[in-house]
């Protein structure tokens, strides 16, 4: 089994707005004053779309250089969704700066659903938690 350890450190600085130390780096999350936050970094829901689609961007390019595929810029929306079982429903929308063949466009389609975080996302997954 192969795995990816994160070391992570977090301190509540104000409500809901947390520091994070990530590998060496800086990271911030909050929640919206809607929701008792202070809305003065992304949320955590923000912070694991943008885990998917850095994740994504990241895969397609490598793809596309291997298969000569000129996507030039990629952009992608996420919108999450909470379904009736509770689990979440991730519409994810990709548009690239140049004009694809639909052959191409069906080939980032297939790579977009075979990047890390989209199979972690999709796959059943087991969350343990333990107090040390």
């Amino acid at each position: 089994m192969k795995q990816h350890i994160s070391l992570i450190r977090a301190k509540i600085e104000e409500k809901y707005y947390t520091k994070l130390k990530v590998s060496g780096f800086n990271l911030e999350s909050d929640e919206p004053v809607a929701i008792g936050g202070t809305n003065k970094a992304p949320s955590p829901i923000d912070l694991m779309n943008s885990a998917l689609a850095s994740c994504t961007v990241m895969y397609l390019l490598s793809k596309a250089e291997i298969e000569n595929i000129n996507t030039g810029a990629i952009k992608i929306k996420i919108v999450v969704t909470k379904n009736e079982s509770r689990s979440f429903r991730f519409e994810r929308t990709l548009s690239f700066e140049n004009n694809l063949s639909e052959n191409e466009i069906q080939k980032l389609l297939l790579f977009a659903d075979k990047t890390p975080v989209t199979r972690a996302l999709k796959e059943g997954n087991e969350i343990l938690t333990s107090i040390k």
